[in-house]
């Protein structure tokens, strides 16, 4: 079966279902309508290269022809539809067996054009340990962005990804990662761009010893909708995850995240924690958290948060009382309260990166 008839046999999902129920498919699907698939679609200008803009050496961004195999953790319509946009073809990026490299890659994503499509599949082999950054920007209408791929035994893998699209763009993004014993993963977002951002972000932890992250930063302005849902399954033992993310809302902009942690029978001596916080900038804004868990082993520490404040009037007043204006003062805010979502993130140049981006993102915002 092709990906096109692959994603044709499928269902249109339902707004019933958690996954859709605050942004339908019909609202992130580029056309509107379940079956039809746009004719020309491009695929964005990307390059790979170190993070201080040299060649890499030893690895590449490969393009080749898709092999197709899900599991059952699979992003479903979401991956099957990017599957049939990109027709077959993928990028790979692998990380040969003990491999270890110094420096960050850097993968730039130039999305242009009506519809835009990417498939990334990265294998971090055994005993091997790298970090990428991955930019996403351009004038593109709709990009859909789907990355899988596997962590394996004792390798070491960190992440940033960051979505500076244009301000009327739409993103669908899907991913999902296994991760096989002793690996590690920490992955990062730095969401601010686009009008109508849909994610489904997975990992399903297949092995013992495993290290899942996951810190998420959004911002929303104006009438930017920021739907993102997390699913982490837990099948094996001695495993920790964690999953962190801080939401900004200002004007009439919405944020939905959704945290699903299942941990399953044989998954005994898990540790696993989602924690959401909001800060609401206008009263106009919203935001949804909706944390759960589902736990079928009895020797687990399993635990979710979440809340959302308006902002604090004392900070404002403070920073404001120093001479700033109250656009410099909540840039100040939106800042700090974004950036401690990374506390403790193993990469600080990663960190580094998203920071000198958010700093740009917010002063664009004070010169308009």
């Amino acid at each position: 079966m092709d990906v096109v008839a692959q994603y044709l046999e499928s269902s249109e999902p339902s707004n019933s279902e958690h996954l859709w129920r605050y942004t339908p498919w019909k609202r992130v699907h580029p056309l509107g309508s379940f079956s039809n698939i746009p004719d020309s679609v491009i695929s964005p200008k990307a390059k790979l290269s170190y993070l201080d803009g040299t060649e890499v050496k030893n690895v590449c961004l490969e393009k080749s022809e898709l092999n197709i195999s899900t599991n059952k953790n699979d992003p479903e319509i979401s991956a099957s539809f990017i599957r049939a946009l990109c027709g077959g073809v993928c990028h790979k990026l692998v990380i040969p067996k003990n491999t270890i490299i110094e420096q960050p890659l850097f993968l730039d994503l130039n999305v242009s054009g009506y519809v835009s499509a990417f498939h990334l599949i990265i294998e971090n082999m055994s005993n091997s340990k790298f970090e990428l950054i991955t930019s996403i920007h351009g004038d593109a209408e709709w990009f859909g962005l789907l990355r899988e791929g596997k962590i394996d035994t004792s390798s070491n893998f960190s992440d940033l990804l960051v979505n500076q699209m244009s301000v009327s763009s739409t993103l669908l993004r899907a991913e999902n990662f296994i991760l096989q014993n002793n690996a590690e993963m920490n992955s990062a977002t730095l969401s601010l761009g686009g009008s109508n951002c849909k994610s489904d972000l997975r990992a399903l932890i297949q092995g013992k010893g495993v290290n899942y992250n996951q810190r998420i930063a959004m911002h929303g302005i104006e009438k930017r909708n920021d739907d993102i849902h997390l699913r982490i399954v837990h099948e094996a033992s001695n495993s920790n995850s964690r999953v962190i993310a801080h939401t900004i809302c200002d004007d009439s902009s919405k944020n939905t995240t959704t945290g699903k942690l299942i941990i399953n029978e044989g998954a005994q001596n898990t540790d696993a924690g989602q924690k959401f916080l909001n800060l609401l900038l206008s009263d106009s804004a919203k935001a949804n958290s909706i944390p759960e868990l589902e736990v079928l082993a009895n020797e687990v520490l399993a635990s979710h948060g979440a809340s959302s404040a308006p902002i604090d009037e004392n900070q404002l007043f403070y920073l404001r009382s120093r001479g700033l204006s109250l656009e410099e003062s909540k840039a100040i805010i939106v800042e700090g309260f974004l950036m401690s979502t990374f506390l403790d993130f193993p990469s600080q140049k990663l960190i580094e990166w998203a920071q000198t981006r958010l700093l740009v993102h917010l002063d664009c915002r004070l010169v308009v």
